[in-house]
């Protein structure tokens, strides 16, 4: 019997494809660049008008954009350029908090587009002091009283700005000596000795975290008076819509763009509050930012480098599916069935992993489909095994049943699943186990439906996990998965961060183990 060998045939048609890209390449786009160049020839003394043409952008007021360059004498090129200028950056100056001679500025800035950064924000407080440079809200207190106007500058990093002002009236603090004194709020006397002081709670807030049209608030809240407790947070969306929440963080979808000042009130249990108010600029896409001098084609017309780039990619998708064709005439693994007899040198999945028939009997009862499980432990099998940039990572997954998953968890992060088109979601896709392995660093759990699309990345787990009864050794990840699908049906996978053990559990119980 002949014995085949050397490399199959595909991918010897893709390396002699690279070959040629890698050795043609080159000298198109140098051939390109000096077809669209064109030389001229100067007689001494005179000099040669090069016109720039421009986009339709318009330049931002007070910017100088040249139409003409004078050319000294000698041989010069005539060039076709495109330059478009990128927008100046945005800022929204909000409600100005005026404490006695403390004045405290709420807003927000952003750059005019993806491709520029805000270098910094600088503010002349009006009272001839020093500018300083920092982000909002910006805190400043004045000596004196009077009118001041505030000139806040938002910086870009291509060297644009915008410049927004306000006027603030600060009247004279109130001396204590010269008004009726009034009774100050107390705790009750207890028997230990007279009362104490009462204070509102003190609320700290985070950066918001926006997705689209999604904001999420984030902070910390502490009770202002001993033996008090923070019992509410109401939010003013500025929207239409005020919610009341028992803690931070808080999660609002807005309906359109716009600018919005959210007003946020911790409530105390002794009837006290603290308000404090941020603004956002919400945009559905951001402007399109600059695009760089090219000597290329016409727009409309698509590069030849391109071009060679796009049939190439062809070329390799088409050999990549015959070559696996051919792997499977040949008799060669290509199933989970089949992964025990992996050709040396492959790295195939463990000898213990669950056959067809194991996962049909896991999957029974719930509305898993035994692929999508099959995928999950896949993706399960790599994460142990690689880890993340180097350091072992311990995740879980939580697959169907997903309606009252979703009620008996919530999210402990900004989803960044969040929005996307249900086919880009496919656990059974590859090309979706990249952004897994990514987002497996995140605290929580994944939650993929019974037909495979990955709803979220880090919920966190809310049962009840007192009934829940597991081997020494597994830790809090273990018992909230045990606990969920206790009271679902749904299929746990959990990822140990030492040791690669991964574990499945049924109806709070473990019924296989893995071991990478």
């Amino acid at each position: 019997m002949r014995q085949e060998h050397g490399t199959p045939s595909g991918l010897w048609l893709v390396t002699a494809v690279l070959c040629v890209i890698a050795l043609v390449l080159p000298g198109i786009v140098a051939a390109e660049f000096l077809a669209n160049t064109t030389t001229v020839n100067v007689t001494p003394g005179e000099t040669v008008t090069v016109a720039t043409s421009l986009t339709e952008t318009p330049a931002p007021t007070g910017t100088q954009v040249p139409t003409d360059t004078q050319i000294p004498t000698g041989t010069s090129e005539r060039e076709n350029t495109t330059v478009e200028i990128a927008p100046p950056p945005h800022l929204v100056s909000g409600i100005a908090e005026i404490v006695n001679l403390t004045c405290i500025m709420y807003g927000t800035v952003a750059p005019g587009s993806d491709n520029v950064t805000i270098a910094d924000v600088m503010w002349d407080w009006g009272d001839n002091t020093t500018p300083e440079y920092h982000e909002f809200p910006a805190l400043h207190t004045y000596s004196t009283p009077g009118n001041y106007t505030i000139s806040m500058t938002a910086l870009q990093s291509d060297g644009q700005n915008v410049t927004v002002t306000e006027t603030i009236s600060l009247k004279a603090p109130v001396i204590p000596g010269t008004l009726p004194p009034t009774p100050k709020a107390t705790t009750p006397a207890g028997p230990s000795g007279p009362g104490m002081m009462a204070s509102p709670p003190v609320l700290t807030l985070l950066e918001p975290v926006t997705d689209r049209l999604n904001v999420t608030l984030n902070g910390n809240l502490n009770p202002g008076t001993p033996g008090s407790s923070v019992t509410s947070v109401d939010v003013n969306w500025d929207d239409g819509s005020v919610s009341n929440y028992p803690d931070l963080p808080v999660t609002h979808q807005y309906s359109d763009p716009g600018i919005f000042t959210i007003s946020i009130t911790a409530n105390q249990s002794d009837n006290l509050s603290t308000t404090k108010r941020i603004t956002l600029d919400l945009k559905t896409t951001m402007p399109g930012g600059p695009v760089p001098a090219s000597n290329g084609p016409p727009p409309d017309e698509p590069p030849l480098y391109l071009i060679i780039i796009v049939t190439a990619v062809i070329v390799v998708v088409i050999a990549s599916l015959i070559q696996r064709i051919m792997l499977r005439r040949r008799g060669l693994p290509d199933s989970p069935g089949n992964r025990k007899a992996s050709p040396p040198g492959v790295k195939s999945m463990p000898e213990h992993m669950p056959s067809q028939k194991e996962l049909r009997t896991i999957c029974s009862g719930t509305d898993v489909a035994p692929e999508v499980l099959d995928s999950v432990i896949q993706v399960a099998v790599e994460i142990a095994r690689e880890g993340r940039e180097g350091q072992q990572v311990g995740t879980s997954f939580v697959v169907g049943d997903t309606n009252n998953v979703l009620n008996h968890s919530r999210q402990f992060v900004l989803n960044p699943f969040y929005g996307h088109l249900e086919e880009e979601r496919q656990i059974t896709d590859i090309g979706i186990r990249g952004h897994i392995k990514e987002f497996a660093q995140l605290d929580g759990a994944f939650l993929v439906t019974g037909s495979g699309i990955v709803e979220a990345a880090g919920r966190y787990i809310t049962v009840d996990m007192s009934k829940v009864h597991l081997p020494g050794g597994l830790g809090s990840r273990h018992s909230s998965i045990a606990g969920i699908t206790q009271v679902t049906r749904s299929i746990g996978v959990v990822v140990s961060q030492s040791g690669g053990l991964i574990t499945i559990f049924r109806c709070g119980k473990i019924v296989y183990t893995i071991h990478s």
